[in-house]
């Protein structure tokens, strides 16, 4: 009886709590949520905005690069008799959404349809990348045009773009002119995206379906980009008279005006223990400036008529993919479960090379009037899921990726810097394109089992090889000229193979109510294979001694492909500490070794921990708190010989720190507060020491020691407020504050007098500001 009555006694307390959970806070929240979706709120905000300094950095994807006022909006509206009781059980339903009407990072949606019918919707977004504003050329024309002229008394300081030998009086582009000088002029430059999406669903019954998606993507503006200006000297009015003796490079505005058309058209099935979809997917970029042209600097010494002829650079092409896609499971029982991809591509490139280059800087006929670029990948994938042993899930995955490239491979003759330009006989600019095909197959096997209630572990092992080759490679067996070789080669790759294992170790554990740990561990060791034999992609040196290896150092092989041990570890911990107060600290490592290389990449290793913390100091209160510290260092060795060589360190190290808090439900419930403040520092070092016999000429004919360090601080605060002033309008004011420091001993290399002679300066400098900006809303909500 005592244990009835206690087990009742409990029984009632349960029920009454029950009870009053949902008469009370769960009716009403269910009340809310229900509410929310049948009867959704529509609203409408209008926002001005005030930015008291210009910075494209600021602005760089966020549309507030420009000083001054910003006219900001964006609505939802919902409808349809699908969000009201009708007696007809319809279920139509529409929507139409815009967000940043005002930015450069607008985007608006409208979609509509019919449950378990159909439905259709239109998504529109835009964005605008600002990549500089502090860049200046002497050059004309419009940013986003393809063609660029140099005023009519523009001239260098010499009689080329290199340095006089007979004089110390710096030469070329270190020294222009006053005058020249006075024709520089800034450029902002961007880029633009136009993204418009249609897509639909259409429903034949509730297991099969048809859907389609339409994509077209549109770029505009202009990206810099180097353009090298072959340097003729001669007043011949030969199409190449004279002899080249340098190369002049100017950064210059590359245009972008490209649209990208994508289609995916899907037929889905599902039946009681399977699931199939059968899909088309196409991809067609057109490239609208196929060609970029530019004139190179004059001397003001002598009329160089080739030298004023404007050259031209091709940009990137026009292609096309189309891809058959096949996926789909089954369920052999609850327990045991398959899943599988396969899929079929086509890709070509054959656009015309008529247009895209000239014969100031190409030397001879080109081979074909395109490149008739082919490339077919296949994908096939399949995964096996198992529970049929309690506590334990049982995994195996077995994947297959080829890229089968069959383009034609051919010789090209562009003009060498230091050669005659004469012709293919006396041109050192030969080179071959190279058609790389790979083969990667990859298996993996996984177990997870729950020990107990609380600990669970998981073991995954993996085996991935990769093959590569070429079909064919080069096309020219005999001389080109004296010293100038190109053998016909079986493979255009170094690294011909490799095979690398994996194994990934997991752990994790209730180790009390409140307090959750996740341990993780891998080790992977990729073991390469290389033919150093290989006949490179450069003539060869002479008709006895190939160029082999790419010309490479023996004992180098490029980090991505070298043989490479890799360590790893993680862990994370969460502590509940109370029901308002919460900790998370989490860190990983990882570590890697590359152990048959002699030159190149020795080792690298990456490590981050972070921390964060959430305090519910009341109902309508929160407070957050957060820490990363992250840190990267590799290290390498290059050189000349096995004597002659050089050790390299680069060291990047990088903080962030955060708080934030929100408070609502303040002045009778009509105020909520919102604040936020991210600091981050980060800094990398880079510096050189001489090895071999390089120690003892370190710092006197070798370079060495520590390059100036790359160094950025970033300050974010931001305010906000809101005031509900009746049922349907609320006004809201935010401030917010950013602040960058930053210094890059890259841009040194942009100032004028500073500038290598043969590069036109731009005096871009490492981007820095301080911003404020602030800004009101007024939104307005109505059913």
């Amino acid at each position: 009886m005592k244990n009835a009555a206690k087990y009742n006694l409990r029984l009632s307390a349960i029920s009454i709590g029950i009870i009053a959970i949902f008469t009370t806070g769960s009716a009403l929240a269910d009340d809310q949520e229900i509410k929310a979706l049948t009867q959704p709120k529509s609203s409408v905000q209008v926002e001005v905005i005030n930015v008291d300094n210009s910075s494209a950095k600021f602005g760089e994807y966020n549309g507030l690069n420009r000083q001054g006022g910003y006219v900001n909006g964006s609505f939802v509206v919902k409808g349809g008799s699908g969000y009201s009781q009708n007696e007809a059980g319809e279920t139509t339903r529409w929507s139409a959404s815009g967000q940043d009407l005002g930015l450069t990072s607008r985007s608006a949606n409208i979609s509509g349809g019919e449950q378990g019918s159909w439905n259709f919707g239109v998504n529109y977004d835009q964005l605008q990348h600002n990549i500089t504003d502090t860049y200046q050329t002497p050059y004309q024309g419009k940013m986003g045009g393809n063609s660029f002229t140099l005023p009519s008394n523009f001239y260098l300081n010499s009689n080329s773009f290199v340095s006089n030998a007979t004089t110390t009086t710096p030469g070329g582009t270190q020294a222009l002119p006053g005058a020249i000088q006075g024709d520089y002029q800034g450029m902002n430059i961007s880029s633009t995206r136009y993204n418009t999406t249609v897509n639909g669903t259409a429903v034949v019954d509730k297991d099969t379906n048809f859907t389609f998606e339409y994509n077209n993507l549109i770029q505009t503006g202009a990206k810099l980009g180097a353009a090298a200006s072959t340097k003729v000297v001669g007043s011949g009015t030969g199409s190449l008279a004279g002899g080249v003796v340098s190369q002049g490079i100017s950064i210059l505005p590359m245009p972008t005006n490209t649209q990208t058309d994508t289609l995916n058209l899907a037929y889905n099935v599902k039946g009681e223990n399977s699931h199939f979809t059968a899909s088309y997917f196409g991809s067609f970029f057109q490239n609208n400036a196929s060609n970029f042209q530019w004139a190179p600097a004059q001397t003001a010494t002598a009329n160089y008529a080739v030298n004023n002829t404007m050259q031209t650079l091709s940009t990137m092409p026009n292609n096309a993919l189309n891809q058959l896609n096949l996926n789909g499971g089954y369920d052999f029982s609850k327990a045991t479960k398959l899943t599988g991809n396969f899929s079929i591509s086509n890709n070509t490139q054959n656009q015309g090379y008529n247009g895209t280059y000239d014969s100031i800087n190409y030397a001879g006929t080109v081979p074909g009037s395109s490149l008739n670029g082919v490339v077919n990948t296949t994908h096939a994938d399949i995964k096996v899921t198992d529970q049929s042993i309690k506590d334990l899930t049982l995994t195996a995955l077995a994947k297959f990726d080829q890229r089968d490239n069959l383009t034609q491979s051919n010789v090209y003759y562009p003009i060498g810097v230091n050669g005659s330009v004469t012709g293919p006989g006396g041109s050192t600019g030969i080179i071959a394109n190279a058609p790389l095909s790979f083969k990667q197959n990859q298996l993996s096997f996984g177990g997870d089992y729950r020990l107990t209630r609380d600990q669970k572990i998981g073991l995954t092992l993996s085996n991935i090889s990769i093959n590569r080759w070429c079909n064919q490679y080069g096309a020219q067996t005999t001389t080109i000229a004296t010293g100038n070789y190109f053998y016909n080669s079986p493979s255009c790759v170094t690294a011909t193979s490799s095979n690398e294992n994996k194994a990934d170790l997991n752990y994790k554990i209730k180790a009390s109510e409140d307090v959750n740990v996740k341990l993780g561990a891998g080790y992977s060791n990729r073991k390469s294979n290389f033919d150093n034999s290989v006949y490179s992609m450069i003539p060869q040196e002479s008709a006895t001694t190939p160029t082999r290896n790419s010309l490479d150092q023996p004992g180098f092989y490029p980090f991505f492909e070298a043989s490479r041990k890799q360590y790893s570890a993680k862990a994370s911990a969460n502590w509940q500490a109370t029901e308002e107060l919460s900790f998370t600290l989490g860190g990983k490592y990882l570590n890697d070794l590359f152990y048959d290389s002699t030159f190149g990449v020795q080792n690298g290793n990456t490590w981050s921990l972070n921390f964060d913390a959430t305090y519910a100091y009341d109902v309508d209160g929160t407070v957050s708190a957060y820490a990363t510290q992250q840190s990267m260092q590799r290290n390498l060795t290059e050189g000349k010989s096995s004597t002659t060589y050089w050790a390299n360190n680069l060291q990047t190290n990088s903080t962030t720190l955060g708080l934030g808090f929100k408070q609502a439900g303040l002045v009778n419930g009509k105020v909520a507060v919102t604040g936020d403040a991210n600091y981050s520092v980060a800094n990398s070092a880079y510096s050189t020491n001489g090895l071999g016999v390089y120690a003892a000429t370190c710092g006197t004919t070798n370079v060495c020691g520590a390059l100036p360090g790359i160094y950025n601080n970033t300050l974010i605060f931001k305010l906000g407020s809101s005031y509900q002033l009746d049922k349907n309008s609320r006004v809201g004011i935010n401030y917010w504050y950013q602040r960058l420091k930053s210094n890059d001993f890259y841009y040194n290399g942009y100032q004028s007098g500073y500038v290598p002679p043969t590069v036109m300066p731009t005096n871009q400098t490492s981007p820095s500001y301080n911003i404020n900006v602030i800004s009101a809303n007024y939104t307005y909500t109505f059913d």
